[in-house]
């Protein structure tokens, strides 16, 4: 498949050094849609290497079109805006079968297995909550219009 240009609007620069792991972009995130404080709703995440005091956001990166998490999905449940380079995903036609989370190159798409669907940040419409708590400055956004 031949890549296709992609306008990205918004995108979101990862500081890892300045993450401090207060998870707070993991609560403000799954406020923002879905009114709940509950990090398995979270479109993004943060991994910890506590022994060496590192916590690292893992969030969409907006992959060239065709995103390597589209691509890999078999049941087409996954797709890209080309205005915007966000990805979507159709519930209804994911099976779970992880291929997109195994695809991704920055670990920022994955199974909720509470919930039994996939999770990708969509950029909350232009005005990513993360972003807006984020008092480290571990991530920024860089608008790029």
């Amino acid at each position: 498949m031949a890549e296709v240009k992609v306008q990205r609007a918004l995108e979101i620069k990862v500081n890892t050094p300045a993450c401090s792991g207060c998870r707070v972009c993991e609560m403000v995130c799954p406020i923002y849609h879905d009114g709940v404080v509950n990090a398995e709703r979270a479109r993004i995440r943060i991994t910890d290497q506590y022994d060496r005091s590192l916590f690292e956001p893992h969030l969409c990166q907006l992959c060239p079109s065709p995103a390597p998490c589209v691509e890999s999905c078999p049941m087409g449940a996954l797709s890209q805006s080309q205005a915007t380079g966000v990805i979507s995903v159709d519930q209804g036609l994911c099976n779970g079968c992880m291929a997109c989370v195994e695809a991704c190159p920055y670990q920022a798409i994955w199974w909720s297995e509470g919930l039994e669907k996939i999770n990708v940040c969509d950029r909350c419409g232009g005005r990513p909550t993360c972003v807006q708590f984020c008092t480290s400055g571990a991530i920024q956004l860089n608008r790029l219009d």
